[in-house]
């Protein structure tokens, strides 16, 4: 563990009411000593600012003290402030933590920081702190990432989610689960020394049953919950796909209440895909106005279309546009068709049209596909809209009491370990050689390990914690 003392501005960079430091390591409280000067300090005419406090044991943990930042080379004030010490290992990091509370000026942050590095501090690398809490065992790596999640948290039921990880949920499931492939490997182990005590079909399986039952099931229901509910988490992925001047770009900008795709006459306006986002029934939306897919579009026009499908590749829900003064025409049916095994809602575009001008018949070939009636010109419809999409996105959550949603990482992880004890189970079925039904037993209790951070490798967390800001 690194021994050294590490400072960072951890608030938002900007103007504000209350800025923070942080300093964590073994120094921390002497090197914010050097700066800090208490309100009671001045009342002794023996004490000048830029006299650093002899007995460091008088300021008590967890205790605010007003009083004055001070650059010492010239005895000048830089900042009135709200200082407090927590000593280790009562900390967020279990290593003695200082904050700093000052203005939020980012000159009056800059300096402090400038001063507290020139006395031996070291500048933060980005989830330096949490990363220490991790490595100092106050939270597995589960709530480490569960840090980070609340922190880019666009909605209330992933804050929801993120807490139920930083109290410990996940790590107690798969804390659950690694404790009975240890028990049944520690019963495999034990029986290649004594092969008899497996002579028995019953116990073989039963430790089939054991595997099947208690294990893989519970990780493959952690699996559907990421599949099903992530989008909490990360934002529901919903592009706009369909034809030339079918209205995508105008349907784009009702629904992210503003105007930020090009809306024209022209059919082709829209060469690349545009991005924005919106909320609905609390379930944050990430959406994408693409190109328009014909037949026989220029090189450009490819390109976009090219990066409309890799959109869709990655999409919950598509919102399949058709103009409603118009018959859905073949490429429709064929562009349709390629994507009709995803979650579709047919939006039929320009109901605004005079009755007599609207030709639209609803294709018997859309089956049950949900669809809704828009004038995304006259913002008609787009709330009902709004409203299928969360329906459609909420059929596949299971009850909102289950947090445990695994991230991308752990979801991977969770795969590894099922492959590891579909093998086994296979071995145990097939009278396989115990040393080999061990060997895949091992592979997935060390899948599981990477999840919560027992065996990780280093540039995996560096992966993990480089997404973090540097004062958290």
């Amino acid at each position: 563990m690194d021994n050294s003392t590490i400072a960072a501005i951890s608030t938002p960079p900007g103007n504000g009411g209350i800025g923070i430091i942080k300093i964590s390591g073994p120094k921390a409280i002497d090197i914010a000593l050097t700066v800090f000067r208490p309100k009671f300090w001045r009342k002794n005419p023996e004490n000048a600012y830029n006299k650093v406090p002899e007995n460091a044991h008088c300021f008590k943990s967890r205790r605010l003290y007003y009083g004055h930042i001070v650059d010492t080379k010239n005895d000048r004030i830089i900042d009135e402030v709200l200082f407090v010490i927590m000593r280790a290992p009562y900390s967020y990091t279990t290593e003695d933590v200082v904050e700093i509370q000052s203005h939020a000026g980012i000159l009056v942050l800059k300096s402090i920081l400038t001063i507290l590095i020139h006395n031996g501090a070291q500048l933060a690398e980005p989830g330096e702190f949490t990363r220490r809490a991790f490595l100092n065992g106050r939270i597995d790596l589960t709530q480490a990432e569960a840090v980070i999640d609340i922190i880019n948290a666009k909605s209330g039921s992933a804050i929801d989610m993120a807490m139920a990880q930083i109290s410990g949920a996940l790590k107690k499931t798969i804390e659950s689960l690694r404790s009975e492939i240890i028990d049944i490997l520690s019963f495999i182990d034990a029986s290649i020394d004594f092969p008899d005590d497996l002579d028995d079909t019953t116990v073989v399986s039963g430790l089939v049953k054991r595997i099947e039952e208690n294990i893989i099931f519970q990780i493959k229901n952690l699996i559907r919950h990421y599949e099903n509910e992530n989008f909490l988490r990360e934002g529901l992925k919903v592009v706009i796909v369909g034809g030339p001047n079918v209205g995508k770009s105008s349907l784009m900008n009702r629904l992210i209440n503003r105007e930020r795709s090009i809306v024209t006459d022209i059919p082709g306006t829209t060469r690349d895909f545009i991005e924005d986002s919106f909320i609905t029934k609390g379930i944050p939306v990430i959406v994408t106005d693409t190109a328009g897919m014909h037949d026989n579009p220029d090189p450009v026009e490819r390109i976009g279309i090219d990066k409309a499908w890799e959109s869709i590749s990655t999409s919950d829900i598509i919102l399949f546009t058709v103009d409603a003064g118009k018959s859905v025409n073949p490429t429709e049916m064929a562009l349709f068709e390629k994507f009709r095994n995803k979650k579709i809602i047919a939006v039929i575009n320009k109901t605004d049209l005079p009755e007599e001008k609207i030709s639209f018949n609803r294709p018997t070939e859309w089956g049950e596909v949900q669809y809704v009636e828009i004038s995304a010109l006259y913002n008609h419809g787009i709330d009902d809209l709004k409203d299928l999409i969360a329906k459609t996105a909420f059929e596949s959550v299971s009850g909102m009491g289950q947090k445990i949603i695994p991230n991308l990482r752990q979801k991977n992880a969770l795969e590894k370990a099922i492959a590891s004890l579909t093998a086994a189970v296979a071995g145990l079925r097939q009278a396989s050689l115990f040393e080999l039904v061990s060997i895949d037993l091992k592979s997935a209790l060390a899948s599981l390990s990477e999840i919560v951070g027992d065996t990780v490798k280093p540039d995996i967390l560096d992966n993990i914690f480089n997404r973090f800001c540097i004062g958290k």
